[in-house]
């Protein structure tokens, strides 16, 4: 498993967003091709890979299933809890909208508390903070906002400093998730900022080509007044 591939994975994962409703997102030949690869393997990496891409496609009880049994038989591995803590949140907003329910309440606490740990085990770990930047963004609650724009203001001050020690691939991922955060937040000049820096760094055809079809979705858009 490349890490380009992971660290496009752990930037894309959330375009689409964690509401009630979780469609299929459509698979890059990329993709397909990945999921070919790995998902008749038993090893462990090519499971946590298999989940990644079904948690990225919104195979929520897929990703379950194979997250589930990574912690367990690895609960030293920060980068499979953070994935199992984010789906985690997919599967609490699905049960609902949010803010509806205690039950809901709780399952939001838990999974936002599961990836803070993980971070907080591992915080130097690129893929695990993107997922907790991306996840914390989603969710929006209990301050799990402005978390996410601490991480990201920390992070990019870190790339623009030393830009030499994130390869290309890292960087792009780090743009993508910069970029949803500002589309979440309505911000459509920053977003579409940093969706053309990805298409400057053309890291990853994927990477670019959502790029270019968010900016696209962003210049058509309706802008607030």
């Amino acid at each position: 498993m490349k890490k380009k591939t992971v660290l496009a994975l752990a930037a894309a994962a959330f375009i689409g967003g964690c509401g009630k409703d979780f469609p299929e997102t459509p698979w890059s030949s990329a993709e397909l091709e990945l999921r070919q690869a790995v998902e008749n393997q038993t090893d462990y990496d090519s499971r946590l890979a298999l989940a990644r891409l079904n948690f990225m496609h919104n195979r929520i009880d897929e990703a379950d299933a194979l997250l589930r049994e990574l912690v367990k038989e690895n609960p030293d591995d920060m980068t499979a809890k953070a994935w199992f803590a984010a789906n985690e949140c997919k599967i609490a907003g699905r049960t609902g909208p949010w803010l509806l329910g205690m039950e809901k309440l709780y399952l939001v606490w838990d999974c936002l508390k599961d990836l803070d740990e993980a971070v907080q085990k591992a915080p130097d770990d690129f893929t695990v903070l993107l997922v907790q930047m991306n996840t914390d963004a989603e969710v929006d609650m209990y301050g799990s906002m402005q978390r996410a724009l601490d991480t990201r203001a920390r992070l990019e001050k870190q790339i623009e400093t030393k830009p030499d020690a994130y390869p290309p691939s890292a960087r792009s991922a780090f743009f993508e998730t910069a970029a949803h955060i500002e589309a979440l937040r309505n911000n459509t000049e920053a977003a579409t900022d940093y969706w053309q820096r990805i298409v400057a760094l053309n890291a990853d055809p994927d990477g670019v080509e959502r790029a270019r079809r968010e900016i696209a979705a962003l210049a058509a858009a309706p802008q607030n007044p």
